[in-house]
């Protein structure tokens, strides 16, 4: 890209590229947090967190916007479990969705992503 005085400029946005989001994706898969409907949900933070801090702090200082796809992702995870775990939420995803928006709302720093704006 030119400039206006017709010297070539180089724009560049550092990003999450789509590989590594898709990696981070798939370790969040991997936890199969659904299928942890004996635990509460501070144990299942216990066994997030880690992950989402380290991922949170490495591409979180460049561009934030680009995360919140990926995020989301581990909101819908949460959605799931909630909705194994409880009878009243199965089938009623978005049920499940309005009550884990609460438990952000009374407890913003439950998980990383929440504390930094990432709320179901």
């Amino acid at each position: 890209m030119k400039d206006r005085t017709g010297r070539l400029q180089f724009n560049f946005i550092l990003s999450v590229s789509k590989k590594s989001a898709k990696s981070f994706r798939d370790k969040i898969k991997a936890k199969k947090i659904h299928s942890m409907t004996v635990s509460k949900i501070d144990i299942i933070a216990e066994v997030l967190n880690p992950v989402i801090r380290g991922w949170i702090n490495y591409f979180g200082k460049y561009n934030k916007s680009a995360m919140e796809y990926t995020l989301d992702c581990v909101n819908r995870r949460l959605v799931k479990w909630a909705m194994c775990k409880y009878k009243h939420f199965r089938n009623r995803q978005e049920k499940a969705r309005t009550w884990l928006r609460e438990v952000a709302k009374r407890e913003p720093n439950m998980f990383p992503h929440w504390a930094v704006g990432f709320k179901p």
